[in-house]
C-alpha cells in the first residue's frame, strides 16, 4: 500500500490547475432550510396545550447534489455544469435562487410540474441557555420515480455535459431521485471514456463501470460486511479491491479522521492520511467537500493518491466551519496545508 502526502509545491498547484478543471455534477439536489427558534419568546398557545416555536431567523442553503455544486464553484473550477430535477413550487423559486446568489448557472435544472424540489427543514431552538436543541427535522422528498419524459431530458443533457466536460461528480441520495436505471447505464457508458465518481448513499452495488466514493460504512455494506468500528486501511483496501473487481473501474473509500483509500488496477492501492483536527469539528457536508475537490483535482490532471490528499485537505477546511455545510477555496486549502505541516 502506498502512503500519499501533498508537499505544498503540488498543493499549490493543484490548487491553480482546479481553475481549468471542467465538471458536471449531476444527481439529487435539495434545499436546506433553517430556522432559528428563540423559546423565550414562547407563549402557551391558546387552541392549544403547545408553545409554539418563535422562528426569529431563516437561512437556506443548497444540499445534496447542491452543496457539491457550491463546493466546485467555491473552489473556481473554470467550468461547472449542474443537472437536476426539480419542482415547480416555492422551495425550487427559492433553491434556484441560492444557486444564483453563487454564481451557479440553473440553466440545466429541469423544472417538473407537479414534483416536489425535496427539502429538509431543520428546526433549531435556542433559549436561555447556549444549548441548541434541533427538532426532528421536515422532509419534503418524492416517492414516485421522474417521469419517462423528464427522464429523456435528463440523458440528453447527461450527453451534451460530457461531450466538454473532463470529469462527472454523481450525487445519488434519494429513492425516487435523478439516478435511474436509465440513467446509471448512461454513465457506465461515459465512464469507459472518462471519469465518473459516484458518491451513492444507498445503491452503490447498483453501478458498474463508474468510479465509486463509498465512505467506510457504505462500502462495507456493498460488500456484505459489517462496518468496523475503527476502521483500518489494509481491511478496506481489501473491500476496495472487491469493489473495483465488480465495477471494473477504480474505487476510492473514505475513511473519516482516518484518511481516504484509491485503489485501480493500474496504480494498486494508494493511502493518503488525514491529519488531527482540534475539536470543535463539524462533518455535516465534509463527503461533499470530498467529492468536489476530488473531482476538480482529478480534472487538473492529478493522480488517484495525489487527488485523496487533495480532497482530504478540503475536507479539513469544511469540518471547522461549525453549523454550516461549508466549502473550501483554493487559498483556504493551501493555508490547511501549512497549518498541517507546523
Amino acid at each position: 500500500m502506498k502512503r500519499v502526502e501533498l508537499d505544498g509545491a503540488r498543493v499549490r498547484a493543484l490548487a491553480g490547475a482546479v481553475q481549468n478543471a471542467r465538471v458536471c455534477m449531476i444527481g439529487d439536489v435539495c434545499l436546506d432550510l433553517y430556522w432559528r427558534a428563540d423559546m423565550r419568546l414562547s407563549r402557551l398557545s391558546r387552541e392549544t396545550p403547545h408553545f409554539p416555536l418563535p422562528v426569529v431567523g431563516e437561512t437556506a442553503s443548497p444540499g445534496g447534489g447542491g452543496n457539491v455544486a457550491c463546493n466546485l464553484r467555491a473552489l473556481g473550477v473554470g467550468e461547472l455544469t449542474v443537472i437536476s430535477v426539480i419542482g415547480d413550487d416555492w422551495r425550487g423559486f427559492l433553491l434556484r435562487d441560492c444557486f444564483a446568489k453563487r454564481g451557479i448557472d440553473t440553466g440545466r435544472l429541469i423544472v417538473s410540474q407537479g414534483r416536489v424540489t425535496p427539502c429538509y427543514c431543520k428546526p433549531l431552538r435556542a433559549g436561555i441557555s447556549e444549548t441548541v436543541y434541533e427538532d426532528p427535522r421536515i422532509d419534503f422528498e418524492n416517492f414516485d420515480p421522474i417521469s419517462a419524459g423528464d427522464e429523456d431530458r435528463v440523458l440528453a443533457a447527461l450527453d451534451e455535459a460530457a461531450g466538454r466536460c473532463d470529469v462527472i461528480a454523481v450525487c445519488d441520495q434519494y429513492r425516487h431521485g435523478v439516478l435511474t436505471g436509465r440513467v446509471r447505464a448512461r454513465l457506465a457508458e461515459i465512464g469507459a471514456r472518462m471519469p465518473v465518481i459516484v458518491d451513492s448513499r444507498e445503491n452503490a452495488a447498483l453501478y458498474t463501470g463508474v468510479i465509486l466514493k463509498p465512505n467506510e460504512v457504505e462500502a462495507a455494506l456493498a460488500v456484505g460486511r459489517a462496518p468496523s468500528g475503527a476502521p483500518a486501511p489494509e481491511e478496506y483496501g481489501e473491500i476496495a479491491k472487491t469493489l473495483s473487481a465488480r465495477t471494473g473501474r477504480p474505487v476510492i473509500v473514505t475513511l473519516g479522521e482516518v484518511g481516504a483509500l484509491w485503489y485501480s488496477g493500474d496504480e494498486g492501492l494508494a493511502f493518503a492520511p488525514t491529519r488531527p483536527q482540534k475539536p470543535p469539528v463539524d462533518i455535516v457536508g465534509a463527503g461533499d467537500t470530498f467529492l468536489s475537490a476530488f473531482c476538480a483535482a482529478r480534472a487538473a490532471g492529478a493522480a488517484g493518491g495525489e487527488a485523496l490528499a487533495f480532497a482530504n485537505l478540503a475536507s479539513g477546511v469544511t469540518v471547522k466551519k461549525i453549523g454550516t455545510t461549508g466549502t473550501a477555496s483554493p487559498a483556504e486549502i493551501i493555508q490547511k496545508f501549512e497549518e498541517n505541516s507546523r
